[in-house]
């Protein structure tokens, strides 16, 4: 799944993420345990605590799926606006 040239959105990186996390490792089959990792990502992502290490290859895979540039910062994950 790719978003180039789109709107870069919360929704998209999560989603690119998500995809990026299955392919790479074998305990996302459990689904209990995605749900509840993915719940500690969205909770970073809207601020203010902190309960994901966002500085993984697969959320630098993420975030460059749906156009951003370099490595993604918590500033920069944080500030995508959310799809209407």
């Amino acid at each position: 799944m790719s978003s180039k040239g789109a709107t870069m959105t919360r929704e998209k990186f999560l989603a690119e993420y998500r995809a990026a996390i299955c392919a790479a490792y074998a305990w996302t089959a459990d689904a209990e345990k995605l749900g509840r990792f993915m719940a500690s990502v969205e909770t970073t992502l809207k601020g203010p605590r902190t309960t994901w290490v966002f500085a993984s290859e697969c959320a630098t895979a993420a975030w460059r799926a749906i156009g951003g540039k370099g490595k993604p910062t918590l500033k920069a994950l944080r500030a995508l606006p959310s799809e209407p």
